[in-house]
């Protein structure tokens, strides 16, 4: 095993407060507009489904935007590639071209 392979689990994973944030804020302006929909308002149904996908579409960034951030690590450099394994059916590559 590697060192990335250990730090995997060895390091513990931090989560982002903020994607909790907006997921809960997308599922309460999702159930307050479908109260306004049973409440016959759909005036403030239809307002409160297009607020749901800005609000969703801000979790989903965020998500994007954290995981980004995630995969620079603490240093600021890319991860290394994972290693790919080698399959049987490819040739080797020569190193030298003739």
């Amino acid at each position: 095993m590697n060192q990335y392979e250990m730090d995997e689990y060895v390091l513990p994973r931090r989560r982002s407060p903020w994607v909790l944030v907006g997921a809960g804020g997308t599922a309460a302006i999702l159930l307050g507009g479908l109260l306004a929909f049973k409440k016959g308002n759909q005036n403030l149904s239809q307002h409160m489904m297009r607020a749901r996908v800005v609000a969703q579409g801000a979790t989903v960034a965020l998500m994007a935007g954290t995981a980004g951030v995630a995969s620079l690590g603490a240093s600021g450099e890319k991860a290394p590639p994972a290693p790919q394994s080698k399959r049987k059916d490819q040739p080797e590559m020569q190193s030298e071209m003739q």
